[in-house]
């Protein structure tokens, strides 16, 4: 199934899709879902360093060391 196909394609309860379409929708949005979670958890990651960072500056600076 071609990517235009593939984008033309919606799921309707009046025709059930093909095997072949079923599998490339699953992979499309297995796909999706992967670089979605990649992305969530690098913007987790900065932002755990960010305040690790941060609270250990402020710790350093209260300490007197």
């Amino acid at each position: 199934m071609s990517e235009q196909e593939l984008k033309k394609y919606r799921l309707t309860g009046v025709e059930e899709p093909t095997d072949e379409q079923l599998e490339a929708l699953m992979h499309a949005a297995g796909e999706e879902a992967r670089r979605r979670g990649a992305e969530a958890e690098a913007k987790f990651r900065a932002e755990l360093e960010q305040l690790v960072s941060d609270n250990l500056a402020e710790y350093t600076c209260s300490d007197g060391k």
